[in-house]
């Protein structure tokens, strides 16, 4: 991959980064998805839309990272070799999440209240990177001690990407039977959710390996893109079905319930679309560089890093401010995102952090 296609990439990482201060937000003010401190509000509309913008982002934007994470691991591999690929990469992963561990997810939690020490350990927002650090360390050791037979894999077809998001409803299905979405467990992994990230790692190796982002189709593009407008839609009109039975979304989260089957399926039926056209539009219109997306794009990680107590203390700040609560959610983010890109700028400037995040 040239020097000159990597921006689009940078360009996608910058994207996700504001979208993760988002959803927190979203999540803060009442759309679904957990945080620290949840202003309630009695607005149903307002987190009506939030809960839909959440459930939006949720179908795709971490699966998205594990993608773009993936991509890279193979290439960096062949130059690196076993042991500087994990030299390299383990301290990237673990250092800021041991950080969040015995830091700042204390300091958030007693942002809002006062907890004792070591009940506000947690890696919480940081599991994405604990998740890589996993995945990382098995495709390093599978590389290590298994021959692995390169094969050929042309762009997906239509026909061969409905079969897959078929496939994903499925295995999302039979997953939530055991773990379900609203359920955390070890390292405070979403196990519900995993079913994405392990295959789209899993692609994003397959895809570098054939070169995938520079053969993606347009009419596929686009197809699909419709198809996850569609299942967008027939979110709303399945939560005010479901209203008229049930004030709980507790069937969503799994279970043998047919409000899991719909949002196992759901998701697939979103994410593939909104995925295939976030690479191939900034593949196509934002592929470039600029002093503002350079540094952004260096300080993605960083602010994904720091964001947390960042809304947690503008929120707090916020608290008593009689606004409508989409107007608080756009001034948190607004906020944040200066906020955090500031103080990741001043981070990166120290040598020994710039290294690491």
């Amino acid at each position: 991959m040239g020097k000159d296609t990597m921006h689009y990439i940078n360009n996608i990482k910058s994207f996700l980064a504001v979208l993760v201060i988002i959803f927190h937000t979203n999540s803060a003010y009442g759309g679904e998805g957990g945080w620290y401190y949840i202003e309630s509000s009695n607005n149903f509309i307002s987190t009506s839309i939030l809960t839909l913008l959440n459930a939006i982002f949720q179908s795709f934007f971490m699966g998205l990272f594990f993608f773009i994470s993936a991509y890279f691991s193979p290439g960096s591999y062949d130059n690196k070799g076993f042991y500087q690929f994990l030299k390299d990469r383990v301290p990237k992963l673990l250092i800021p999440a041991l950080f969040y561990f015995f830091l700042l997810n204390p300091l958030c939690i007693n942002l809002v209240g006062e907890e004792n020490y070591s009940d506000s350990l947690g890696f919480y927002n940081m599991w994405f990177i604990v998740a890589l650090l996993y995945f990382t360390l098995a495709y390093a050791i599978t590389r290590k001690f298994f021959t692995l037979n390169v094969r050929e894999y042309k762009f997906p077809s239509s026909k061969n990407i409905l079969l897959f998001i078929i496939f994903m409803g499925f295995f999302n299905f039979i997953t939530r039977l055991f773990f379900p979405t609203n359920r955390l467990y070890i390292h405070d992994f979403s196990l519900g959710y995993f079913p994405q990230y392990i295959i789209l790692f899993l692609l994003g190796i397959i895809a570098y390996r054939n070169n995938w982002l520079n053969k993606m189709d347009n009419k596929i593009v686009s197809l699909y893109y419709k198809v996850s407008l569609i299942s967008i839609l027939t979110m709303p009109v399945i939560f005010f079905m479901v209203s008229t039975y049930s004030s709980s979304l507790e069937g969503f989260y799994g279970g043998f319930t047919l409000e899991s089957l719909y949002y196992s399926f759901w998701e697939p039926f979103t994410y593939i679309g909104i995925i295939l056209k976030v690479l191939y539009y900034f593949h196509k219109n934002l592929n470039y560089n600029n002093s503002f997306l350079q540094i952004t794009s260096r300080s993605s990680y960083s602010i994904y890093i720091i964001q947390a107590p960042i809304i947690v203390s503008l929120q707090l700040l916020f608290k008593n401010l009689d606004v409508d609560i989409l107007f608080k959610v756009l001034l948190v983010v607004l906020i944040t995102f200066t906020v955090s890109l500031f103080l990741s700028v001043f981070l990166l400037k120290i040598p020994k952090l710039n290294k690491i995040i």
